[in-house]
């Protein structure tokens, strides 16, 4: 386990429940955790076959993160807390790889002049897509559909 500083209980709940997933995963792999001056929490696992625990399309990490939450939340005595989550790096690899096809689906918006639609995404990605093509004067986007199947729509600007 590391820490920049002190844990709040959460944060020292959180160590523990990852610890013992990770030895359920049977991945021996460190956990880090931080609080941030916002109340914010962010726990990475790094090391041999850490991967494992992203899952497949991040489904394993995305359940972890949401537990995490629920974790903190009631080792802290309610309230909401947003617990970040990453393992092996996946998350910065996952967002470079939206942002990448926010910049393809913006290109053919505007090359075909016609609606590009993406496949569906959970909001977190969603959100990455729409930031990463919000300063875009050319393309507009929008989200469409209903949970879990909710998707964006890239379409050129008017």
């Amino acid at each position: 386990m590391g820490t920049d500083q002190e844990l709040t209980p959460g944060g020292k709940a959180l160590v523990e429940v990852l610890e013992k997933v990770a030895t359920g995963f049977g991945v021996a792999c460190g956990v880090h955790v931080a609080s941030g001056d916002d109340g914010e929490i962010a726990a990475t696992m790094d090391g041999d076959g850490a991967d494992a625990l992203v899952g497949r399309g991040g489904a394993v990490i995305d359940a972890l993160q949401y537990l995490a939450s629920q974790i903190v939340s009631r080792a802290e005595g309610g309230g909401r807390y947003r617990v970040f989550l990453d393992a092996g790096g996946y998350r910065a690899r996952r967002e470079a790889a939206l942002i990448a096809l926010a910049d393809r689906a913006a290109a053919e918006a505007v090359e075909f002049g016609e609606e590009i639609e993406l496949d569906a995404m959970t909001p977190h990605d969603r959100r990455i897509v729409h930031m990463a093509l919000k300063d875009r004067t050319d393309v507009v986007t929008r989200s469409e559909g209903d949970e879990p199947r909710r998707r964006i729509v890239v379409e050129p600007a008017d």
